[in-house]
């Protein structure tokens, strides 16, 4: 839905716990409702909150009661937020009544209902959020265990253990994960901003409430738990979005038993390529979950990924060492300099290297020496030390002696104390440092590790392929009869014919294979083809055929297959009749394995790219990589890294190779985005060459689609190009068009270049610059929930600037976006604004939106004037001082647009 209403959820100033437990009988009746309430009422006053809380008993003769005279109505305030502590079948009435008296969000809390079937159920949610929909009531649950806001002494939950204040978010489906993780974290001093239950997340889910902590000042780290979400592009708009500035680390349950639409890879694969191109980072335990959780509340921000290593012995750094670069990590290698030093400091002819070996008899003041010595290395990015019991430096003196180097460094010190009951003091004094500190290396690499794949998370985060093909022009005329000629005909998988047509109008190579009418011509086509080959049957009356035989390295292997397969038709009923023979090389000349590059639709996510080796040698679902597109060269480089491609292989050739292979993945993304009606799609196997990618076998599932979704099919929008537009200008070349990610240095000279005036007219108030994670969620924007148009002038060195900017951000209903504008100070006064204002609303009537609505100062006399001019409707605003504008969109569906008056 939104986060409308959300903040009486997060921050209400008045609360009221409605329960069930009241007299009937002439008995007070104890149900797990009652024991609900009670637990939440003992948190919230354990919890401090200080504004009022009222007690509500339901009755069944008057539904509400407090006692045995005062209803509900008799309230003397509306409570912001109420928890129901009551059964299902009785929430929806509840909801209504309060809904009427003013509260704005619910959280319905354990409800037994196991008597009741499936369908019963749904029509308590259904009812549910009919009752809370007409005056916008937010349900968190059922089944929800609540919220706690430490920063604001909110505890409106049944967690049996108390949370901290602190800068991370915790979202769970489980409460039992929630407490635990609540508990671990008490152990380390570590606190939060939020812990939120969701329970069966009827209205408010996980995506509604990222988008709340996204823009929670008090929050800096998000830690989620969850299973399934209903909606993959909603999950995936709010997840960027939350991901841009903040770091999230997410654990998934619910993979066993989950199978994927395709032998290549299961739900759980989509789940894990879901959040990579999020920007998160997935844990797979709950132990590195906690670990996640204390990672976020001390770790700096990474420098770099090069880790050098400084241990107590040289078994021990060499057992860190092969933990990193098992995990694909890097070793710092050191510079002339921090050996010189090392070798002055370890006194030793040997010469030193990293990992940093100690001598048996270093001091604590020896560890200190070394750690600040590598610090500086210009070469090293992170530090990891690794102690082990030692006779010359107890753990305490040494975990101070690094403390003492860490904290005064901008780089990270990972510490690993490896033994056992001896270990425990120096591992608290580095927590109290705020040091990160581990009982062993694998654990501080892992850790270090999911640094590192955050970072370069946040870089896929940034990529944004563009709608429209930009490095070949497909034909997409010929694409589209393609395919309306299979439907029309109700096939619903395209011919051998169809399908080389399709794939050539996106420029994909499919392989033609020679027929042979006789087994000697067969033996004369793989000589000229070079073995080793496979071979296939055709049949007659067999429009299709398949490789029965592959790998097939001399004519005498060719004699055999074919013996060997005409002695299986012959046990058919009738024997079909073999019309010839199908051959095709079995290797690429380039020597590397054959690939599979395949397409499925996920029920969730839509369309996911998928890329392993070819099932001609046997499929390997632990070698295959996915991807959700749209897909640029960048993102597919991406993917085909993370199937170990042509490892063997030098860089050169390896590059050139993957050229090639991300040229065939974008265009198979592209065809996605511009043909609806491909539903799944298979090239399999696919050879690459330095001179390209040939596919040698391919099929191309269709489905006929009611109306054209485009890319909107996608779990992520990609760059709407199509909406660039080159235009003259008071004798200027412009380009308007939607910002992208590298627009962050010309957004921050556009803002700089306002006048203090101009500033405050547009921020309402002073502000020339923006903190560079700002500009950062000013660029990166989901464009399926929001929309910036820039005006750009391109210098005569080609260096672009801004001139100015428009944007509207529209509610997930699609029926308001809000409006803001901006242009150059000396700029101001020659229509620049009208048309960026004007482009703006054609594209949200374009959109379907409803309503575009702005707001501006009372003395923007100018703004005011060029709102009227374009129809907008104009009245005070909620703000003194303010004016509100309105423009209804529908209006104007069949109305041009007022023309400049310059």
């Amino acid at each position: 839905m939104t986060v409308r209403n959300l903040e009486f959820l997060f921050r209400p100033r008045s609360i009221a716990v409605v329960t069930d437990a009241g007299p009937r009988g002439g008995k007070q009746v104890a149900n797990e409702s009652s024991r609900y309430s009670e637990v939440v009422l003992r948190n919230l006053a354990a919890g401090g909150f200080t504004g009022p809380v009222t007690q509500l008993g339901v009755k069944k003769r008057s539904l509400f009661g407090i006692g045995s005279n005062v209803h509900i109505d008799a309230l003397e305030i509306a409570p912001d937020l109420a928890v129901l502590c009551v059964p299902l079948s009785e929430v929806a009435p509840i909801v209504a009544r309060l809904g009427a008296l003013g509260t704005h969000a619910v959280i319905v809390g354990s409800s037994k209902h196991e008597t009741m079937k499936g369908s019963e159920i749904a029509s308590a949610y259904k009812a549910i959020l009919d009752a809370a929909r007409p005056n916008l009531v937010r349900v968190l649950g059922p089944g929800s265990g609540g919220l706690v806001v430490p920063g604001s002494s909110l505890n409106a939950s049944v967690a049996p253990v108390t949370a901290i204040a602190g800068r991370i978010a915790l979202v769970a489906q489980s409460a039992a994960v929630a407490s635990a993780v609540l508990d671990r974290a008490n152990s380390r001093g570590i606190g939060f901003s939020s812990v939120l239950h969701l329970g069966s997340a009827i209205d408010i889910d996980l995506a509604d409430t990222l988008d709340w902590l996204a823009a929670d000042p008090h929050t800096e780290a998000i830690l989620v738990q969850f299973e399934t979400v209903p909606v993959g592009l909603k999950f995936m708009s709010a997840a960027r979005a939350a991901a841009r500035n903040k770091p999230v680390v997410a654990i998934r349950g619910g993979s066993i038993g989950a199978h994927g639409v395709t032998d290549a890879f299961s739900t759980d694969d989509v789940y894990e390529a879901a959040m990579r191109r999020a920007g998160w980072v997935r844990v797979d335990t709950l132990e590195d979950l906690f670990d996640a959780a204390e990672a976020l509340a001390r770790v700096r921000p990474l420098i770099g990924e090069r880790l050098s290593i400084l241990a107590n012995g040289r078994g021990l750094g060499r057992i860190a060492a092969d933990a990193l670069l098992n995990s694909r990590g890097r070793l710092a290698e050191l510079s002339k300099e921090t050996l010189k030093q090392l070798k002055a400091l370890l006194r030793t002819r040997s010469s030193s290297g990293n990992p940093v070996a100690l001598p048996a008899d270093v001091t604590a003041a020896d560890w200190s020496a070394a750690l600040e010595i590598l610090l500086a290395d210009p070469e090293t990015d992170a530090v990891l030390t690794v102690y082990s019991p030692s006779p010359f430096a107890s753990s305490a003196d040494v975990a101070t002696a690094i403390c003492g180097v860490a904290k005064a460094s901008e780089r990270n010190v990972f510490t690993c104390w490896v033994g056992g009951d001896a270990m425990l003091e120096a591992q608290q004094i580095a927590a109290w440092h705020g040091v990160l500190s581990h009982d062993s290396a694998e654990k501080a690499i892992a850790i270090f590790r999911g640094i590192v794949n955050y970072e370069r998370n946040r870089q896929l985060l940034a990529q944004m392929p563009p709608s429209v093909a930009q490095d070949f022009a497909p034909s997409t005329d010929v694409a589209r009869d393609t395919i309306a000629e299979a439907i029309d005909a109700g096939a619903d998988v395209l011919s051998s014919r169809q399908t080389r047509r399709l794939l050539q109008a996106y420029g994909i190579e499919l392989a033609e294979q020679p027929l042979a009418r006789s087994v000697d011509e067969a033996i004369r086509c793989a000589d000229d083809i070079g073995y080793p080959v496979d071979l296939g049957l055709v049949l007659a009356n067999v429009a299709e055929h398949e490789m029965a035989a592959s790998g097939l390295r001399s004519p005498a292997d060719i004699q055999i297959a074919v013996r060997g397969l005409r002695g299986k038709l012959r046990t058919q009923d009738p024997p079909p009749r073999v019309s010839g023979y199908r051959l095709r090389p079995s290797v690429a000349r380039s020597g590397i394995d054959a690939l599979r590059i395949g397409v499925a639709d996920d029920p969730v996510f839509g369309p996911v790219i998928f890329l392993g080796a070819a099932s001609v040698g046997g499929f390997d679902p632990d070698n295959c990589a996915l991807a959700l597109p749209p897909l640029n060269m960048a993102l597919a480089q991406d993917l085909i890294a993370r199937c170990r491609f042509a490892a063997e292989l030098s860089s050169t050739a390896r590059t050139e190779l993957e050229k090639a292979a991300c040229k065939i993945l974008v265009r198979v993304s592209q065809l996605l985005t511009d043909i609806d009606e491909v539903a799944a799609l298979e090239l399999d196997p696919v050879h690459l060459e330095r001179s390209g990618a040939r596919v040698l076998n391919a099929r191309v599932r269709v489905e006929k689609r009611e109306r054209k979704l485009g890319s909107r099919r996608f779990a992520i929008r990609p760059y709407p190009k199509e909406l660039e537009q080159k235009l003259a200008w008071q004798g200027r070349q412009l380009l308007i068009r939607p910002i992208r990610p590298e627009d962050e240095n010309t957004l921050g000279d556009l803002l700089g270049s306002l006048e203090p005036e101009d500033s405050r007219m547009r921020f309402f108030g002073t502000m020339r610059s923006l903190p560079r994670s700002q500009l950062a969620r000013f660029t990166q924007i989901d464009y399926d929930r929001e929309m910036a148009l820039v005006a750009i002038e391109s210098g005569s060195n080609g260096i672009e600037r801004s001139l100015g900017e428009v944007r509207a951000v529209t509610d997930p209903d699609n029926r308001i976006a809000d409006f803001a504008i901006v242009v150059r100070s000396e700029l101001k006064g020659h229509g620049l604004g009208r048309l960026l204002l004007k482009s703006i609303i054609e594209y949200s009537r374009d959109r379907g939106t409803e309503e575009l609505r702005g707001e501006t100062l009372s003395g923007n006399l100018r703004m005011q004037h060029l709102a009227r001019d374009l129809g907008f409707e104009l009245k005070t605003g909620a703000d003194p001082g303010s004016v509100e504008l309105r423009l209804g969109l529908h209006d104007l569906a069949n109305k041009p647009l007022p023309k400049s008056r310059k």
